[in-house]
């Protein structure tokens, strides 16, 4: 569920899915191609969260004008704390050109929220296409177009909740601490 008073408070409807972004570096994460995605999709209700700081991000802003999707999509900017965003949203969408493992992925997975990404990720390597997410191409707009519509369509994200988490529950604190016990007992 929605934590919706953090909805209102930043004017997104709590009726209509949420994607979220996460992360600095707009161009190489793949801001330009979701905001471009976005204007594609057949759910022309989506809303985007953009939480993050880059310098270009008025070129991004207009970009989102230019598109016709400005008033669906939100730059936060930076935030201390990004909590209350993984909340309020449905899924978590991060394209990038390149990223070894972006703690923000793993947090949004560990939040339950199905995650679209990129080939060139990192955490491509814990999605299970159409079971807790996607992995499309990064340049590949009309890709994440469809993956969009598909976490948009009613009831949808919500079946990839559980999935989402379970695809990173080995790395929990709890998890790496008795693997750890583990190994030291193996190695006596």
């Amino acid at each position: 569920l929605h934590e919706e008073a953090a909805l209102g408070q930043h004017g997104l409807d709590a009726e209509v899915p949420v994607f979220l972004y996460v992360g600095s570096g707009f161009a190489r994460k793949g801001v330009p191609q979701v905001l471009r995605a976005l204007a594609r999709s057949a759910h022309r209700h989506c809303q985007l969260v953009i939480v993050g700081q880059d310098r270009q991000a008025p070129a991004y802003q207009r970009l989102a004008g230019q598109l016709g999707i400005e008033n669906r999509v939100l730059f936060a900017g930076p935030q201390k704390d990004v909590r209350p965003f993984y909340g309020m949203a449905d899924a978590f969408v991060l394209p990038t050109r390149y990223d070894p493992m972006p703690n923000a992925a793993l947090e949004a997975l560990a939040c339950g929220l199905p995650t679209i990404t990129s080939s060139t990720c990192g955490i491509a390597a814990r999605i299970h296409e159409g079971e807790n997410g996607f992995v499309r191409d990064a340049l590949d707009v009309d890709g994440i177009a469809a993956c969009l519509d598909a976490l948009a369509a009613p009831g949808r994200a919500q079946a990839l909740r559980d999935a989402a988490r379970a695809a990173v529950a080995d790395l929990s604190l709890d998890r790496m601490a008795d693997n750890l016990l583990g190994l030291y007992r193996r190695l006596r």
